[in-house]
């Protein structure tokens, strides 16, 4: 499969995941926006979401990459999970690494 293709089919599958939102899942989605300071609207709506794009592009930039393994079935369970609330399964590796290392997460270890 070339590179065309494999573009084409993400491309093809991000939109069946949005032509596929309920009013709920559009709610919630909503909801964490505005929570994450990611909800623009009125005069200024688009400088003030391309200011916030640089400001997570430079945070992003920051960020430390490590290579990991994990039990057979913990991937996959994450990426099912992070397709199921919408957001890359990376992110919500950090999310939860982020929150166990501030202590808002109590993790017994396997």
């Amino acid at each position: 499969m070339g590179k065309i293709d494999e573009i084409e089919r993400d491309a093809a599958k991000k939109a069946a995941y949005f032509e596929n939102r309920t009013e709920a899942q559009e709610l919630a989605d909503h909801k964490w926006a505005e929570k994450n300071g990611l909800s623009f609207s009125g005069p200024g709506a688009l400088t003030k979401a391309i200011a916030a794009s640089k400001q997570r592009a430079a945070k992003k930039a920051r960020k430390s990459k490590v290579g990991t393994s994990f039990d057979p079935g913990v991937l996959e369970a994450f990426k099912a999970k992070a397709e199921r609330v919408g957001i890359p399964y990376q992110t919500l590796l950090n999310s939860v690494v982020k929150r166990y290392t501030e202590g808002k997460l109590d993790i017994e270890v396997a």
